[in-house]
């Protein structure tokens, strides 16, 4: 309950902060001071130091999987608000209202760290959604911003609809909302049971943009602020994808047959996603529109740990998230510098060297390049599904298409080292250098040495 709290309270203080801090320097700080508190109570709460304990265990638990999940996402906002504070104010002037309306979606995050009953998921992911509504259509003066805004609103009413009609089918056939009861189900209506799933996975689907439901994703973060883009494509789809995992966990499988459908339902997916994703993505002029699409492809391989869900596919899905987080966030702070076309990265290494050089190790890193995080987010995904052999031929065909994915990321390593441009040179303050180097080192250790996240996640329990 801790996280839920604080999340909420954080929202809270940020809603009125406009009306006492003038200076955005000051929200930012703010900002990144309650993101430290949100850490902290979690590691309270993981301590058993938790408010509420008890009071509500048909609907939260304290799961330290997803509590620490949360924190990695807390470290990601983090870095996001540092490395972006002054690129809140571009959408509008209402600098306190778009920080109020991101950490009123981690109250969302909290609520899916913390969920025991499939109707607080509802609930957690709505907190989650809204604000990210009003947050796409925040440039007013932008019509692209509107119509991204409409576009996810729709999009995303229809996905809870089959959410909805998803869980009201588990329920019917089980007789319950809670997980626990569900894995415990006695299977007296399976045809209704198995609909339900497939109902609730599609909806899933949509929610980490994955194909087929993933055509709402490149027109919503293109049209998006860039600044909000970064939010939506880097912590919402982490924390969508712990939902995911948590809520498949508590999918009973009894026969065989239900099994293979499931590995190629989930098969289905995972190729659907990584060839409409690569090829869509080949065929961009805009890097913004190539990263959206790039990130429809992340998600097709954090598919994987979906297949066989234990500690290691759930320790593997939550280094990728760090991994992508971490590139994802230095990209699209890039892209607040440039304009989106991938000429206009001509020439970066001479106008901004260090902002090109931590934008190509973010870029190798979402690769897979040997010696960055991203390769061994990968490789580990990837180990976590060849539990089943039988998953053999998805894995080298993914491989295969992460091979393909190289072309277009080092189509902007190449324009920003091997072409020239006579754009003004672009200034970056020392603080943000040392953020992006500080990205760029993290990126670069944990692709050495990965124990470190693990290391820092046991020393916070303790």
């Amino acid at each position: 309950m801790n996280i839920i709290l604080t999340s909420a309270l954080s929202g809270i203080i940020l809603m009125f902060s406009g009306f006492f801090f003038k200076d955005k320097r000051h929200l930012n700080l703010l900002s990144v001071l309650l993101f430290v508190a949100m850490i902290v109570s979690a590691v309270f709460q993981l301590k058993g130091c938790e408010i509420l304990a008890g009071k509500y265990p048909n609907m939260i638990e304290t799961d330290p999987y997803r509590i620490s999940f949360f924190m990695i996402l807390c470290v990601v906002g983090i870095y996001y608000v540092l490395v972006n504070r002054y690129n809140f104010s571009k959408p509008g002037s209402q600098v306190s209202d778009y920080l109020a309306l991101i950490f009123i979606s981690f109250t969302g995050i909290a609520v899916l760290a913390s969920f025991n009953n499939l109707i607080l998921m509802f609930l957690g992911i709505e907190i989650l959604s809204i604000p990210l509504y009003a947050l796409a259509g925040s440039a007013k003066h932008r019509m692209r911003s509107t119509e991204a805004a409409v576009k996810y609103f729709l999009m995303g009413a229809f996905s809870t609809g089959i959410m909805l009609m998803g869980i009201t089918l588990i329920y019917g056939a089980s007789g319950s909302f809670l997980l626990e009861n569900i894995t415990a189900y006695a299977f007296d209506f399976q045809s209704i049971y198995y609909l339900g799933w497939v109902l609730l996975i599609l909806s899933l689907c949509f929610k980490v943009s994955v194909a087929p439901l993933h055509f709402w994703a490149p027109d919503v973060y293109d049209g998006s602020p860039t600044v909000f883009s970064s939010y939506m494509i880097t912590i919402v789809k982490g924390a969508a994808f712990m939902t995911f995992i948590t809520v498949m966990s508590a999918f009973k499988i009894t026969s065989e047959i239900v099994s293979n459908n499931y590995q190629y339902l989930l098969s289905f997916i995972i190729i659907l996603t990584l060839i409409l994703g690569n090829f869509s993505a080949l065929k961009q002029t805009s890097v913004k529109r190539m990263l959206a699409y790039s990130s429809v492809v992340q998600a097709g391989f954090m598919m994987f740990a979906l297949f066989e869900i234990n500690e290691a596919s759930k320790n593997a899905l939550l280094f990728y998230t760090i991994s992508y987080g971490l590139a994802s966030v230095v990209l699209f702070y890039a892209l607040t510098k440039v304009k989106n076309d991938y000429k206009d990265f001509n020439g970066l290494s001479q106008r901004a060297p260090v902002l090109a050089f931590a934008s190509t190790i973010a870029l190798l890193s979402l690769s897979g390049i040997p010696f960055t995080s991203g390769f061994l987010a990968k490789f580990m995904i990837l180990s976590s599904a060849m539990g089943d052999p039988s998953n053999l031929i998805l894995v080298i065909a993914a491989l295969v298409l992460a091979v393909l994915s190289i072309y277009y990321y080092i189509k902007v390593i190449i324009a920003m080292y091997f072409r020239s441009s006579k754009e003004k040179t672009i200034k970056l303050s020392f603080t943000t250098q040392l953020l992006l180097i500080a990205g760029t080192v993290l990126t670069i250790a944990l692709g050495v040495y990965p124990n470190l996240l693990w290391m820092a996640l046991n020393c916070l329990a303790k």
